[in-house]
């Protein structure tokens, strides 16, 4: 593949989930051109009983019972959209965000209401994004702040807003913590869904927050963490851990997280700047990073421009490589690098092409997180099959049969197989009738490669 090429391949991974057969991507500048951010809207708003009104309990229980079965639905709907983007760096950003503000609920709107926040924010402002989510009910709820009022402050969101979201652990003090959590008191959200301030329950004394005395508001917390540069430099760095590599040089890194700061946190620009640099085209950070089971899922349906005969496959393989959207295993959300990969797993990986073009049948029984309210696919039916188009397929990668091997490994993977790999693969690929078998045949033996795990 000509170096040009290669560049274009790595961008692909990065900035989206790999090439494509019609290459509606062909150039690098193209990811910078697209704004799709439409929302996903398949749960209707609905009226949601008030959490702080306890006579309501059965009715809750009912909403409950339904939003389990919506769950489903909203899941379904983000990875279609993942599947059909035009604009991929977009949803990249916010598989990015969903992780990076890891958040549970069991009502499937405010699931599906934080999914469209972190998209309409996904390469906007991270202090708006970052103001939203401090106030968005599925975040709130998850981090108890309902029952955060004066006098008896909760203090698990203002904690997480620091370590997690903005500044990194060692950078507050747990009096920051305990001040902070009386700033936010009152923050809830109404039975619509609706931030609200509840000021009957908000503490209006003078707060010590980072060595300032004030009577801060929930507000001024968030504004006074921007105003610090170590929120840019947590950002930055697991940004570029996410996109590039976590062994980046600490000065570029700073270079990076100076400009991002002086942009007033321009999440577009951030990333603009990590493309456009010389150092992020290394050979070095070319095929490095493990794919998440995500990014391997939904890269397997762009790759060969097909989906799933089954929606519900795509609940048992999330389930099974252990990354079920809208259900992060904790607060800190999923396993990242090599953490995402052990001898069991990675055999599934590996056999996931098998099962997927084949129709083969698996034994394999995901892991069982212990939560009641997890998603679960549709027994004893498993149709695990895509429907790839290998004809139109063939008219992308045709020619002998070396030159089709290399041809599909040049689109696929970030770096070469081995001789042997390719050798066994090139005698296997003898036994194809046709054209098009060839080209199945290739690109199940292909996938399955760990070089495919990598990108």
């Amino acid at each position: 593949m000509l170096e040009k090429d290669q560049k274009t391949k790595h961008l692909c991974n990065r900035a989206g989930f790999g090439l494509t057969p019609h290459g509606e991507i062909q150039k690098a500048k193209s990811f910078f051109h697209k704004n799709n951010d439409a929302p996903i809207e398949v749960i209707p708003k609905p009226e949601l009983p008030d959490p702080m009104q306890g006579d309501r309990k059965q009715l809750l229980r009912e909403v409950l019972v339904k939003s389990r079965e919506n769950m489903m639905k909203v899941n379904l709907a983000w990875m279609e959209k993942l599947r059909t983007t035009t604009d991929p760096l977009r949803e990249k950003m916010v598989l990015f965000w969903h992780d990076h503000f890891a958040c549970r609920t069991q009502l499937s709107f405010l699931a599906q209401q934080q999914n469209n926040l972190l998209r309409k924010h996904a390469l906007g402002n991270f202090g708006a994004m970052l103001m939203e989510v401090s106030k968005d009910p599925a975040m709130l709820q998850f981090l108890n702040n309902q029952q955060n009022r004066k006098g008896h402050p909760n203090e698990n969101f203002a904690r997480e807003v620091m370590e997690l979201f903005t500044l990194g652990r060692g950078n507050y003090t747990e009096q920051d913590v305990k001040e902070a959590a009386r700033a936010f008191t009152g923050w809830g959200f109404n039975a619509k869904g609706e931030f609200v301030f509840r000021e009957k329950q908000h503490d209006l004394e003078l707060k010590n927050f980072r060595g300032v005395k004030k009577n801060f508001k929930g507000e001024d917390i968030v504004d006074s963490i921007l105003r610090d540069p170590q929120t840019s430099r947590f950002i930055t760095q697991k940004l570029v851990t996410h996109l590039v590599s976590s062994s980046l040089k600490q000065a570029y890194v700073e270079e990076l997280a100076q400009s991002f700061f002086r942009s007033g946190y321009n999440i577009q620009k951030l990333v603009n700047d990590i493309f456009e640099s010389d150092w992020f085209f290394n050979q070095e950070f070319m095929g490095n990073r493990i794919k998440s089971p995500v990014e391997l899922i939904v890269g397997i349906q762009r790759q060969t421009e097909s989906q799933f005969a089954d929606p519900q496959s795509l609940i048992f393989f999330q389930r099974a490589l252990g990354q079920l959207l809208f259900f992060p295993p904790n607060v800190g959300g999923w396993p990242r690098g090599k953490e995402w990969i052990d001898s069991s797993s990675l055999t599934f990986r590996m056999t996931m092409p098998q099962l997927v073009f084949r129709q083969q049948e698996t034994e394999f029984q995901a892991k069982d997180d212990g939560d009641v309210n997890s998603l679960r696919e549709r027994k004893p039916k498993r149709d695990f099959s895509l429907n790839v188009n290998w004809d139109d397929l063939t008219k992308q990668f045709h020619g002998e049969h070396q030159q089709v091997y290399q041809q599909i490994e040049n689109y696929l993977l970030s770096q070469p197989t081995s001789a042997q790999n390719k050798t066994l693969i090139m005698r296997l690929s003898n036994s194809a009738k046709t054209e098009a078998e060839l080209v199945k045949l290739i690109f199940t033996s292909v996938m399955a490669l760990p070089e495919y795990q990598l990108c």
